[in-house]
């Protein structure tokens, strides 16, 4: 008698190991997706800084604001499919189902969201009071058509915790806006200044004043600059549409011929509405928390200029020209903006990492719940904990304690790295807490709380814009109190999910292998970077000087958490030869 096969037994492998080779994958591809990126804004922010003062942050400023809208609609029309998508798929592997869903859902939540991104774009701009927004903000609409395509196949990938395609899909993305942004901003920029200095106008354009013509030509640059996201979210697709062509969904024959009765396409559907819509919601409310924060940063500090241009011009008058204080031309909160902007895309490379291991997470986690497996449910749970705090401490410690000298390794502008580097210094600490939320409420959503992150998130919002509001209002603090209402919310929340997670998944968490110990070496670390940075600033070059603090802090973690055994002989068995250096650790006891 023929063996039957048994789909969920031969698919089951050690959670751990099955967690960390789906993180390693998003991992390497996300350091490189968010290298590019960080290369593409710091790129684009220096060659604006090659045309004049002023060029790089008001450039930079028109770009988040452009970028901050767009999120808040590309989360609704994506934020819940990838993850609904990934973790239906999740279930339906374990319960020995696979379901599909209807492509033209998709399409139509893709072309209604492009309208309302058209359309809110011109209130958004005239609330914000930065009218040379507009153009990037056109530019920048169908990549949320091109995201909601991708996310079918992206969820179908993942749900699987094949991880290669959205890793692939990430970077042909990221090289893509890379290359053709960069390029397209330098060429409109030298065409529009040729333009205007030879003939007076620009397009078509004539100005009253030379501000009005360098704002606008800056405007139309950095829109040739958002071309480079839509090109690369067309390739995205494009890559996905032939990969599910040539090689189909990737699912074996035998789970097909060993699963249970489908679902019909219209049962299917409403799953995962009603799977996606409180996931996409919590993502929805922390964009919506981020445009909102924008939004009052930007008419709050707009309100201080006008009723005080005097004392913002005590603080930022050595950066910027006359006229952004005064008059009809004023744009010192978009320029203010710029430069919170450009101290974010660091921090962002943090929680990019840790978005990584909250998305590899979610099949691990909700298989694992699932099945009951309390067992392999802690190890999936301690493990992202565990990976999560590893990545996010050093990094957290290291942006805040060398805040002012990594802005100046990868700026040119005196102002970006002036203001923006007082606004890292707190940002860094905030970045530990806003880094940690995204896996934990992966994981509620994974244990079935899929409308507790929505319910945290709402909390976070409400707290972070009260906050921010008080602080900015200070005409002494303005933009550098921004990142305050984001501490003490993400701190609250962080908190409060921890715990509910912890009483929902009835897994006790052990804090001190998963928490402590990576604190013990991040603080060491950091403390190493300080005091190398401090003492050899006078000796070489300040950008050679935070080199080496960022070298001896990353040795200095190294071996932190070797005497302190917070490896696990499973996380070192992925790195390059891990099997004969985990033999090494064991034998002098550094790993636990």
């Amino acid at each position: 008698m023929a063996k039957k096969y048994n789909a969920v037994a031969n698919s089951e492998k050690d959670v751990s190991q099955t967690f960390l080779k789906g993180a390693a994958v998003l991992t390497v591809s996300m350091i490189i997706v968010k290298v590019f990126g960080l290369i593409d804004k710091v790129l684009l922010t220096n060659i604006y800084s090659t045309f004049g003062q002023g060029y790089a942050t008001m450039g930079t400023g028109l770009y988040s604001n452009a970028y901050e809208i767009f999120v808040v609609i590309f989360t609704v029309a994506t934020g819940g499919l990838p993850i609904a998508i990934s973790r239906l798929v999740s279930e339906s592997i374990a319960q020995k189902q696979i379901h599909r869903v209807s492509k033209p859902f998709f399409v139509i939540v893709g072309i209604v969201s492009l309208l309302i991104m058209v359309i809110g774009s011109f209130f958004y701009v005239k609330g914000i009071k930065s009218p040379y927004s507009i153009y990037a903000m056109m530019c920048l609409a169908p990549t949320i058509l091109f995201g909601c395509l991708v996310s079918i196949y992206r969820g179908y990938f993942e749900g699987q915790r094949n991880m290669v395609p959205t890793a692939v899909s990430e970077i042909i993305e990221a090289a893509v806006k890379l290359v053709i942004g960069a390029l397209l901003a330098y060429f409109v920029m030298r065409f529009g200044i040729d333009s205007y200095e030879s003939t007076g106008t620009f397009l078509g354009f004539t100005f009253d004043n030379e501000i009005e013509a360098q704002n606008t030509i800056l405007a139309f640059s950095v829109a040739g600059a958002i071309c480079g996201i839509s090109l690369g979210s067309l390739c995205s697709f494009i890559y996905y549409y032939l990969l599910f062509k040539i090689k189909g969904d990737g699912i074996p024959k035998e789970y097909y011929e060993s699963s249970i009765d489908a679902r019909t396409a219209r049962e299917t559907l409403v799953l995962i509405c009603k799977t996606a819509l409180p996931i996409a919601m919590g993502a929805l409310i922390m964009s919506l928390g981020s445009l909102v924060d924008q939004f009052i940063i930007q008419r709050v500090l707009l309100g201080l200029v006008e009723s005080n241009p005097t004392a913002l011009e005590a603080q930022y008058g050595a950066y910027f020209p006359k006229d952004v204080f005064y008059g009809d031309e004023i744009t010192l909160h978009t320029r203010l903006w710029g430069c919170y902007s450009a101290a974010l895309t660091l921090m962002q490379l943090v929680t990019a990492v840790t978005q990584v291991f909250g998305s590899s997470a979610m099949p691990n986690v909700t298989s694992a719940w699932t099945k009951g497996n309390k067992s392999e449910l802690k190890k999936s749970i301690e493990t992202v904990v565990r990976m999560t705090m590893l990545f996010t401490l050093p990094m957290s410690l290291g942006l805040s304690v060398l805040a002012r000298p990594i802005m100046q390794l990868i700026y040119a502008d005196e102002a970006i790295v002036d203001i923006g580097g007082n606004v890292l210094m707190i940002m860094g600490i905030t970045t530990i807490f806003t880094a940690a939320v995204t896996p934990i409420c992966s994981m509620l959503q994974g244990v079935g709380k899929v409308n507790v992150p929505m319910k945290l998130y709402t909390v976070c919002m409400l707290i972070k814009i009260a906050i921010t509001w008080m602080f900015v209002s200070i005409p002494e603090v303005n933009i550098q109190g921004a990142t305050a209402g984001s501490l003490v919310a993400y701190a609250v929340i962080l908190i409060i999910g921890t715990f509910l997670l912890i009483r929902y998944s009835n897994i006790k968490i052990n804090f001190y292998t998963t928490t402590i110990k990576p604190l013990m070496g991040a603080v060491l670390s950091s403390a190493a970077a300080y005091t190398v940075n401090y003492f050899m600033s006078g000796i070489v070059p300040q950008r050679v000087s935070t080199v080496l603090a960022i070298v001896a802090a990353v040795v200095v973690y190294i071996i932190s958490l070797l005497i302190l055994r917070a490896f696990t002989a499973t996380e070192i068995k992925f790195l390059p030869k891990g099997e004969k250096i985990a033999k090494v650790l064991e034998k002098w006891h550094l790993i636990g």
